[in-house]
């Protein structure tokens, strides 16, 4: 009996010793239905008077399935005022519609739509824009691309679009990334323009891409078609970047030359960034030394230009360490870089204990700017199995898909749930996707490694929405994960926990100096509905987060 005691004593310092008190303010709406089941929340936004503005995006089902935008006015108390519904309808002249992503300016939302109109012969793309005042809509076409200008340059699909969710500085930002093995769709969007990118597939020996840049009263001011000739190496595009004055666009790309090729260690390729501003463009290359740096990110803020990943001493697959360019944004010049491997600390957190073992399956989800320029990027090991033994690592960088806005997939597959068995000559195979550890890593203006951290995590087969995590920052700089997990922490080797399952809401915290703590913010049991913590949106000291069982709905507003 005494031991029962102990141990149990011994368990409560221990969880103690983790968890605190973390100041927060939560605030529920109703309980809501609406007609169309798969929604989430995509923008959020002030209203000036204590209220807020919810977008959220759905997808219906069914024989004729609707997509559309939710326009929601609530005041302070979560009290809904005044809803719109947009909905996106097309004549069945028009396949293939898909929509793009959202820009918000200082007036309006607007929903950039794409579509193949069969009696036109081109692909056309609008912008439809909402009035925050009165939710009047508006549309215009922004360009379109006959058939007979495809033939020029390639092809391309609007099942390979990609978008991205990205907080930069507290502030709803999309980030254009490019698929791998297809042609796609980028967009881009900052708080003075937007810029869509289309990456053609070409048999011709040259890689094509369509770039357009418009202004906040969509005008526009870059339509330029960007051609690389390839016969001799492989070049991929990689995402692209706007500058703060909206008037260029930063395209990296990852190219495979005869001399990348020629090295003795390393990754046998380059990187190389090109600058459009108005009808000119120039690029410049840069190589990435004895390291291997499967992917990059360009970041574009203060005037400063950043390309960031990750990096291994092994291969591409692997991962060791965090990769940081500075790049001057006018010549292109790399002036300097660095490459700092995952500290001791890091090592314990992940394995309870320092070894010489580098990771796999790390995927981007988020990058923070704090407000002294320092930047935290976030990550998450995700990776299917199957009941056969098979293993599919992530790959370093997210290759987005599908029609769903402001959703995360990776690599064009949805983690986070258990998908549909397939039967192979009789056998059958059931794959599992996973998403697992956390990694958070702290880098100063300068790109020296602050502070690295790993949260165990283990979460498997129940939908991506409610698996995963929403990161953010707060005024002071700490930063805050929202995670489903079990009622139980589990206690693993060396004084370490791990969260495992969904369940109830918790609330992590890592300060400035790279210490965290974790507490319980939502007991499940008190919930109608669990919340989508995968697709928390966050404005000005909140993050809103949409609960759904069926076409039960339900909001979360959490205050930091």
């Amino acid at each position: 009996m005494k031991k029962i005691i102990c141990l149990s004593l011994f368990m409560l310092l221990f969880i103690s010793s983790f968890a605190q008190e973390i100041p927060f303010k939560i605030q529920k709406s109703e309980v809501f239905k609406d007609e169309y089941k798969e929604s989430q929340i995509v923008l959020s936004e002030a209203d000036g008077t204590g209220g807020f503005l919810i977008v959220r995006s759905y997808n219906g089902k069914g024989i004729s399935p609707n997509r559309g935008f939710y326009f929601e006015h609530y005041d302070s108390n979560l009290k809904l005022l005044n809803e719109y519904d947009f909905q996106i309808t097309h004549t069945n002249g028009h396949k293939y519609a898909s929509t793009l992503g959202i820009v918000k300016t200082e007036t309006v939302f607007r929903i950039i739509d794409m579509y193949y109109d069969i009696n036109q012969k081109a692909y056309i793309c609008n912008a439809n824009s909402i009035s925050k005042n009165n939710f009047k809509p508006e549309s215009k076409e922004l360009f379109r691309l006959t058939r007979d200008e495809l033939k020029q340059y390639g092809s391309f699909s609007l099942n390979d679009i990609c978008y991205e969710k990205n907080d930069k500085k507290m502030a709803n930002k999309n980030n254009g990334y490019f698929s791998d093995t297809s042609s796609g769709i980028a967009l881009m969007s900052d708080e003075n323009s937007f810029s869509i990118a289309i990456d053609f597939m070409s048999s011709t020996g040259s890689e094509a891409l369509k770039l357009f840049l418009f202004d906040n009263q969509l005008t526009k001011k870059i339509d330029r078609i960007f051609i690389k000739k390839v016969a001799d190496r492989k070049y991929i595009f990689q995402n692209i970047d706007l500058s703060k004055d909206g008037n260029s666009i930063f395209l990296l790309s990852k190219s495979i030359s005869k001399e990348a090729k020629s090295k003795t260690e390393g990754g046998k390729y380059q990187y190389e960034l090109t600058k459009f501003e108005g009808e000119k463009d120039f690029s410049k290359t840069f190589d990435i030394g004895d390291q291997f740096v499967g992917s990059l990110k360009t970041l574009f803020f203060k005037e400063k230009l950043v390309c960031i990943g990750f990096y291994s001493d092994i291969k591409d697959k692997y991962f060791g360490g965090v990769s940081y360019f500075e790049i001057d944004p006018n010549t292109l010049e790399v002036r300097f870089s660095k490459f700092s491997k995952f500290t001791e600390q890091f090592l314990m957190d992940k394995y309870g204990r320092v070894k010489d073992k580098e990771l796999k399956s790390l995927k981007f989800k988020n990058i923070l700017i704090t407000a002294e320029n320092e930047i935290i990027l976030n990550a998450e090991e995700a990776y299917t199995t199957s009941s056969g033994g098979g293993f599919s690592a992530g790959m370093g960088a997210p290759s987005m898909g599908g029609t769903n806005v402001g959703g995360f997939n990776y690599g064009g597959t949805t983690f986070g749930g258990v998908s549909v068995g397939i039967n192979y000559g009789g056998i059958y195979e059931q794959t599992y996707n996973h998403l697992d550890d956390i990694v958070s890593i702290k880098l100063s203006a300068k790109g020296d490694l602050i502070w690295a951290r790993n949260i165990n995590k283990r979460q498997t087969g129940d939908g991506s929405s409610f698996t995963s995590y929403t990161s953010v920052l707060n005024q002071t700089n700490d930063v805050f994960f929202f995670i489903n997990a079990k009622e139980k922490i589990k206690e693993i080797s060396n004084n370490r926990i791990q969260f495992k399952g969904i369940g109830n809401v918790n609330l992590i915290r890592i300060n400035e100096k790279g210490d965290f703590e974790y507490q319980k913010i939502l007991d499940d049991d008190e919930n109608e509905v669990p919340f989508m913590v995968a697709n928390g949106i966050k404005s000005g000291n909140s993050i809103f987060f949409l609960g759904r069982k069926g076409s039960t709905k339900q909001l979360l507003k959490v205050t930091l």
